[in-house]
């Protein structure tokens, strides 16, 4: 340990440049990129990059500590026909000279990529997966806590202090018509998994709970029918970067827990994020302006993607669209005001 607080002591003055490694997803990225913020805090003249999979470069591109975002070659790891360009981008990264890297993600793939750089320095956490930390020079125990706390966990090796907040986002403006002039509360109804899905109708009735607000639909996933006077659907419509743009303006988010959620939360945007069979307590959204939603029963969160239960997803199910329509109206009514407040969590308890 006093072999590593030196050498970060010493690079202090002479770091020059340093990669992040974490290509994928949009939530964990969102929740990693207070690392860029302070890699470059601390050493404010270092070139700071980062490798990402297309669409999240865009949304990197974004952040105002990152110097360089480089694309992979391939969209997804299981994409054999990206693996043929590979070897002359690895050689590309070799050439960059990094003195340190930042193996975010955690996988041996992305080890690999580390590897390939020939940095002297490659971090990553004992917990990495596939025999990822036989590629490390230096591997670190992963905190408990909420899911980001793994990531702030290799700014506090290198003897920084992180600020979970530090996301450095800070989205061009958008002309989006339908939009132009209007206060909006953005929701937005997809996830991966089932198990994370407030029911299609519950979108419905907070539309015609809430008629004096102005919603906007945004996302990709499985089309339903969403219909109103004082709505505006962009589902399948913005690329990240106009995405982040839309979130960072509206009045409040209501989504699933998913990537989105953590953007918005991450804009300083309040959120109300339902959630199901996840757990909030983990992967909550970090963020000053953060409202959980959930329905407590015995077998929540239980981390399954499809629910086995007879009657399925009450977790879900139970969150009542009223409620939701309560706190979304009382943040409406509070407009700017909630930038500043902290986070905040409720809670409905089913008793059985």
């Amino acid at each position: 340990m006093q072999r590593q607080s030196l050498c970060s002591h010493e690079l202090a003055e002479t770091m020059t440049k340093i990669l992040i490694v974490k290509p994928s997803s949009l939530g964990d990225i969102v929740q990693a990129l207070p690392v860029a913020s302070g890699l470059k805090r601390h050493w404010p003249a270092a070139k700071v990059h980062w490798v990402a999979f297309r669409p999240y470069d865009e949304l990197l591109a974004l952040h105002v500590s990152l110097d360089r975002v480089i694309p992979i070659p391939f969209r997804r790891w299981n994409d054999q026909r990206g693996w043929v360009g590979l070897l002359p981008w690895l050689r590309s990264l070799r050439q960059e000279n990094y003195e340190l890297v930042l193996d975010l993600q955690g996988l041996l793939r992305s080890a690999l990529i580390s590897f390939c750089t020939r940095a002297p320095r490659r971090v990553g956490l004992w917990t990495a997966r596939e025999a990822a930390i036989l590629f490390y020079t230096e591997r670190i125990l992963e905190p408990p806590g909420l899911a980001q706390e793994k990531y702030l966990e290799f700014l506090r090796h290198l003897g920084i202090s992180p600020d979970p907040y530090e996301f450095g986002l800070v989205p061009p403006p958008v002309a989006i018509a339908g939009l132009e002039g209007k206060a909006y509360v953005v929701l937005h109804p997809y996830a991966r998994w089932r198990t994370k899905l407030w029911p299609w109708r519950f979108y419905q009735e907070l539309v015609d709970l809430l008629p004096e607000v102005f919603f906007v639909v945004v996302g990709e996933g499985n089309w339903f029918p969403l219909r109103g006077k004082n709505l505006l659907d962009l589902r399948f419509k913005l690329p990240l970067s106009q995405l982040a743009a839309v979130l960072s303006e509206a009045q409040a988010t209501v989504s699933t827990d998913s990537g989105p959620a953590h953007l918005s939360a991450a804009l300083g945007t309040p959120t109300i994020v339902l959630f199901g069979a996840t757990d909030w307590r983990r992967m909550r959204p970090v963020g000053k302006n953060v409202f959980v939603e959930y329905y407590a029963v015995p077998c929540a969160p239980c981390e399954r993607r499809r629910c086995p239960q007879p009657n399925p997803m009450v977790c879900l199910s139970g969150i009542e669209p009223s409620r939701v329509a309560a706190l979304l109206r009382r943040l409406v009514a509070q407009g700017d005001g909630t930038k500043t407040a902290r986070n905040r969590l409720t809670r409905r308890t089913l008793e059985i």
